[in-house]
């Protein structure tokens, strides 16, 4: 006797649950590293100093998504999607302002040098100790010319008073640092097609380090990327849609991946179920061609008996036993099934009987009846 049967498959929502948390924590793990690197590239550089405020949040970032990867991957991932957008923004923002203001900076470290070698009274002590406090190199750039003419009334005698002195410097940093701030807007917008080139850039090296089975479905991934390359480059896509489309790109690689992982936890525990009811299990076989994607599993016995089990990406289960004498056929097969549910928690649902002959046929048995035309 052969028979041949259909069936969807899925593992036990706990261990579907697993692969799934396993592959986000390992996503995230990899975007924490590449965020990590830069944050200690961009603060060895000593742009910190440029954006201290923009750094001290990504430090706090970086922290909660170490914290929340054991815990809650899938916060971690959220909030590393968050970093991966304003890094992009901050580094372009940090180097454009260390080449603009650098000169800024060394004017105000000579500037508190010469201060301090020349301090001529109680109030001129005084303006440079709230020079001191101003230590961002884009505030000193719009205060420094500001600041300088205190400093000449002072020296000429046009201020005399504390009180005086304190809320015209108020006013300078507090000016400045609004210019600043406008500044840095005008800085970020202006590199956004720059960030958002960085942004496919690294989603494409991801992609190409990861290993998909479903060749399809890779060359798709790769098919939007260029998509998304040739609307920046001319100009028929902003950044905003372009980092929300990688962001889909992201999931979407990993939905396949954990998919492609479930199918593999699947075969693996359909060759064990094999070789326990005394088949030798050839190497499964990843079937790609003409848009067919599963796993071949064929499978024998000294005396004839043969097993073909096909696996797809779409839950589904395509298996043949022939060669049988009888109805043991049917024993082999329910064995099987139950083995494969209650040994392998491998849930198996929607039977469909494809084929069914009561005579002993020698059938191809590397070949089904089932779903290898089917894309997957």
């Amino acid at each position: 006797m052969s028979s041949s049967y259909e069936y969807s498959y899925a593992l036990e929502e706990a261990s579907r649950r697993q692969i799934y948390i396993n592959r986000i924590a390992a996503t995230t793990e990899q975007f924490y590293r590449r965020y990590e690197q830069q944050y200690r590239d961009m603060k060895n550089r000593g742009l910190a100093a440029y954006i201290p405020s923009e750094m001290s949040r990504l430090e706090s970032d970086l922290t909660r998504i170490r914290s929340l990867l054991t815990s809650a991957p899938e916060e971690a991932r959220d909030v590393s999607y968050e970093v991966g957008a304003y890094i992009r923004r901050m580094s372009s923002l940090a180097y454009g302002a260390r080449e603009q203001f650098d000169r800024a900076e060394r004017m105000r470290v000579e500037t508190l040098r010469a201060e301090k070698e020349h301090q001529q009274n109680e109030l001129m002590g005084e303006y440079f100790n709230i020079l001191q406090t101003i230590t961002n190199p884009i505030v000193v750039n719009f205060s420094i010319s500001e600041m300088q003419q205190i400093r000449n009334d002072i020296e000429s005698g046009k201020l005399t008073n504390s009180s005086e002195l304190r809320r015209r410097s108020t006013a300078v940093i507090s000016e400045a640092e609004r210019k600043g701030a406008e500044w840095k807007e005008g800085a970020v917008q202006k590199n956004r097609q720059k960030d958002a080139v960085q942004a496919v850039f690294e989603a494409e090296e991801r992609l190409k380090a990861e290993r998909i089975e479903n060749q399809e479905k890779a060359q798709e991934f790769f098919d939007r990327i260029s998509k998304l390359k040739s609307g920046i480059e001319t100009g028929t896509i902003d950044a905003d849609t372009v980092e929300k489309q990688v962001i889909e790109i992201e999931n979407e690689v990993d939905e396949t991946l954990i998919s492609e992982e479930t199918r593999r936890e699947t075969v693996i525990a359909i060759v064990k179920q094999l070789q326990k009811q005394e088949f030798t299990v050839e190497k499964p076989q990843l079937i790609q061609t003409d848009g067919k994607n599963y796993v071949k599993i064929v499978a024998r016995q000294p005396s004839g008996k043969r097993a073909v089990c096909n696996v797809d990406l779409r839950g589904k289960i395509a298996y043949k036993f022939d060669n049988y004498e009888g109805m043991t056929c049917l024993k082999d097969i329910e064995k099987f099934n139950v083995d494969l549910e209650q040994v392998y928690s491998v849930k198996l649902s929607d039977e469909r009987v494809l084929w069914q002959n009561p005579d002993r046929l020698s059938m191809d048995a590397n070949s089904l009846p089932t779903n290898e035309g089917r894309k997957a």
